[in-house]
């Protein structure tokens, strides 16, 4: 059944259209938007695997730059589209309904500054994780796309110096720092993500360069999601208000 709800944690925040009996959007897109180190010479930006369009429209509160979604699943799409529409957002989002495999047929190479990225975590054998709703499985699991899919697509699309920002499961690190380095992508900034002070690391955000130089890596301070009273921290506070209008 769908359901209009805020992207953010208060009323006059723009609106999105959600499934809840198939795909909701996560906090992990939420952090990746505000990861995302958007310089004013940005060209223009685009997320690769949009879902609902969350990475898109929380974008739009922080830049008045270009932005594109693709989305592969067609029902999918047209529930972002519907969100982009009733958000008027149409002249600043774009959505495209289309395979990111396919993107040298719709796009130059290096017709981007930005690349943003949510992928599945879960290779398709990691059986424990699979879900039977279609729009789930495909969202969690690589059987559409894959992450070197992803950061293949991505090095096609950047501009040399231009930024790919991704999150993905901690263990998987070793594996994404080693993908990157063979499509000429240099890590910049990594920050590992956390439930509590008391966990370990359950994802990390990254944002790599292309053709940069090898030096000049910063490891960020931890992004802890929860305080030692179960309540959101201050950080997440902050980006759950942003925008958000006083009387």
């Amino acid at each position: 059944m769908e359901e209009i709800d805020n992207i953010l944690g208060y009323e006059g925040s723009y609106k999105i259209i959600q499934d809840k009996d198939a795909f909701s959007f996560s906090i992990d897109s939420t952090i990746l938007s505000f990861f995302c180190d958007i310089k004013p010479r940005e060209k223009n930006i685009i997320d690769l695997g949009t879902g609902n369009a969350i990475i898109p429209l929380i974008l739009s509160l922080r830049t008045d730059k270009k932005i594109y979604g693709i989305e592969i699943q067609e029902n999918v799409y047209d529930r972002a589209k519907r969100s982009i529409e009733l958000n008027h957002l149409d002249d600043r989002i774009t959505l495209i309904n289309d395979d990111i495999k396919n993107l040298k047929n719709l796009f130059k190479q290096s017709s981007f500054s930005m690349v943003v990225s949510n992928p599945p975590y879960f290779r398709i054998e990691d059986s424990k994780h699979k879900n039977d709703n279609l729009e789930e499985k495909y969202s969690r699991h690589e059987y559409l796309i894959t992450l070197e899919d992803i950061i293949k697509e991505s090095s096609y699309l950047l501009t040399d110096g231009g930024s790919l920002n991704l999150v993905q499961r901690t263990d998987r690190f070793i594996e994404t720092i080693d993908l990157l380095k063979k499509y000429r992508l240099v890590p910049k900034r990594i920050r590992f993500v956390y439930p509590d002070s008391s966990k370990e690391s359950y994802v990390f955000m990254i944002d790599a360069r292309k053709n940069a130089k090898s030096h000049g890596l910063k490891i960020l301070t931890p992004l802890y999601i929860y305080d030692k009273d179960g309540e959101y921290t201050e950080e997440i506070k902050f980006y759950f208000h942003f925008g958000e209008k006083h009387d």
